[in-house]
């Protein structure tokens, strides 16, 4: 079974809500296509279901021009239909607190097992020692350190942040040593999860600044593709329903009609960057100061649970300790392997990044400073143009708000 399309038919559905509520509730599928990125025709599959679940309600103009008009707080509607609406905010909830323990775990774990360590070195030296003070091998170890790092970190999370400074959330979220634990180990996420969303979002605008009509070189600094290859516009012809026309000389442009019908005023409001720009990855968001405690207790974390090792290996009568101390080496070596090889395959996906961001820019180059064979074919483009439309209330002839003999007459 495939929950990937029912988990994507969701997102998108909300991002469609979202962009109707952003765009003052009157929009084509156009309007919305252009605000989040989404193909026109998913768009519009989207809008007509969102439309019969809030009560919105469709127009045509009298050219065909199709708009949808929503309520105020039609967005309360939709989030508060049905029981399982409840079950789903109740699990989002739970996965949140979940993902938190799950986080935090971590450094809990590094925090026992740095404990466990420092208790057998202790023991095994002071058993080893003979008649030496026994107090002198704990009498300066502070529990003030750890339970600063664990009692503060663990229980903040469900704190009013009000009780505190308003600065103090930027500072807790640097100097929460059980987070930085999980960053130290797995970072903190792609920084270009929105990159498609950011990718159409910008394409869609790009074709609207043009009068909805473009060539393989205005898009490629988004799409990535090689602007010879024409074969690297054929996903945004799909998911734009747009066209390729031939002109005179042979050059092939790209003409989206369906682009250039608006509700708004302004349809050429020029907002986008000159081309699309990836993030790099980066090893962790917290700074190096706070970080300083992590490296500590992982490195000796690490070297003490080896020494563990190597000492109970060669004692007959520690052999029992060798199946916890081994333990210990697994989750000591965890803590130094994971970054590593993070950090090895970052700099792989960097380079690669590069690669791609100077590729775009060399493209966007390209179209800022033309040569004569390019200037001349968007001089060619400028001939496909295509008509903004702006679909007012007096222009609908037909709109579900009304019963259809009402409007059947109407002049």
């Amino acid at each position: 079974m495939n929950v990937a399309a029912p988990t994507a038919a969701k997102a998108e559905k909300k991002l469609v809500i979202k962009a109707i509520d952003d765009l003052g509730r009157h929009v084509t599928p156009a309007d919305v296509a252009t605000k989040t990125g989404l193909p026109i025709l998913a768009t519009t599959a989207t809008l007509n279901q969102v439309a019969a679940e809030t009560g919105g309600h469709l127009e045509v103009g009298k050219s065909g021009e199709v708009a949808y008009r929503f309520n105020l707080g039609f967005q309360n509607a939709y989030l508060t239909k049905g029981f399982m609406r409840i079950l789903q905010m109740i699990g989002e909830k739970a996965f949140q607190i979940g993902y938190y323990l799950l986080r935090i775990s971590f450094g809990i774990m590094l925090i026992l097992s740095f404990l466990i360590v420092i208790g057998l070195i202790i023991v095994i030296v002071l058993r080893g020692g003979g008649d030496r003070d026994r107090d002198r091998g704990g009498g300066d170890f502070n529990f003030d350190f750890f339970d600063y790092i664990i009692l503060r970190d663990l229980f903040w999370w469900g704190t009013d942040a009000t009780m505190y400074r308003r600065d103090r959330r930027a500072v807790r979220k640097d100097n929460n040593f059980l987070l930085n634990c999980f960053s130290f180990l797995f970072g903190d996420g792609n920084p270009n999860y929105d990159i498609e969303e950011r990718r159409w979002s910008t394409i869609a605008e790009m074709i609207r600044n043009n009068q909805g009509v473009v060539t393989s070189e205005q898009l490629a600094p988004f799409t990535g593709a090689n602007p010879k290859n024409e074969d690297g516009v054929l996903p945004v012809l799909v998911r734009f329903n747009g066209k390729p026309e031939v002109s005179e000389t042979g050059n092939i442009v790209y003409v989206f009609p369906s682009m250039q019908v608006s509700t708004k005023n302004d349809l050429r409001e020029n907002t986008r960057p000159i081309y699309l720009k990836e993030k790099d990855w980066k090893f962790t968001e917290a700074s190096s100061e706070s970080l300083v405690p992590v490296y500590l207790l992982a490195g000796f974390n690490f070297f003490g649970s080896m020494w563990l090792w190597n000492t109970v290996a060669h004692s007959v009568e520690l052999l029992p300790l060798l199946p916890l101390i081994n333990l210990l080496v697994i989750y000591g070596s965890f803590f130094v392997a994971v970054p590593f090889i993070r950090w090895m395959v970052q700099l792989w996906l960097n380079q690669r990044i590069d690669a791609r961001n100077k590729d775009r820019q060399s493209y966007a180059q390209q179209v800022a400073s033309p040569s004569g064979e390019l200037q001349a074919k968007l001089l060619e483009a400028k001939q496909f143009t295509v008509e903004s439309q702006r679909l007012s209330t007096k222009d609908v002839v037909y709109t579900t708000e009304k019963e259809l003999l009402d409007q059947q007459f109407e002049p």
